[in-house]
């Protein structure tokens, strides 16, 4: 029987969101907050971009906003916005990724528009998503697919100090590139230090 997770949002109230005091690398202010509906077709559009690329997610495709709701909304959904225009920059959902007694360890998934690349959006998301997977109450998180050759995100995770648990084998076929490895990250939730982003991370 396959894993089944349950859909639902949490009960738990993160009273710092919306946090209108985020800053870029580039300087630029961005606002993260909970998603609300009318960034679901910026989200959905800067998703289907990513798997039209083909490299780093494993979906072929996503053929509808209902079906993307579905996979990236199921549980608790986060943004980063330009305050100024309401541009959707990156997003990230945080959802348990086993069932039942195992629920405590979450997985997240993470997006930025092709347009925003290079500014830091990434960077900023991380440790936003280490405290709000934290403060949900999750005590630990785990990538189960991280293609080796996203280097950009092997770099992000390796820089946070989440650490490698396994390889598996052949686990994508990327698009213009052939089948590659993938490794599985994880991270202990219970050392994320108190108070906001941006902090010091040593796991």
């Amino acid at each position: 029987m396959a894993y089944v997770i349950k859909p639902g949002k949490s009960d738990k109230t993160l009273a710092y969101l919306p946090y209108k005091d985020g800053k870029l690398k580039t300087g630029e202010q961005v606002v993260i907050d909970s998603y609300r509906e009318e960034d679901v077709p910026q989200m959905y559009r800067i998703f289907n971009d990513i798997i039209e690329e083909g490299v780093t997610y494993p979906q072929q495709s996503v053929g509808s906003e209902s079906e993307f709701r579905a996979y990236y909304l199921c549980n608790d959904g986060f943004v980063v916005r330009d305050p100024k225009t309401a541009k959707v920059l990156g997003a990230f959902y945080v959802k348990p990724n086993y069932p039942g007694r195992s629920s405590h360890i979450c997985n997240a998934g993470f997006i930025v528009d092709t347009s925003c690349r290079n500014k830091g959006v990434g960077k900023f998301m991380v440790p936003w998503f280490l405290r709000i997977a934290k403060d949900l109450g999750y005590e630990a998180s785990v990538f189960n697919l991280v293609y080796v050759t996203n280097e950009a995100s092997i770099k992000l995770w390796e820089n946070y100090g989440f650490t490698v648990i396994g390889r598996l084998p052949r686990a994508g076929q990327l698009k213009g590139v052939g089948y590659v490895d993938a490794c599985v990250y994880h991270y202990d939730l219970t050392t994320v230090p108190d108070g906001l982003p941006p902090f010091t991370v040593d796991n």
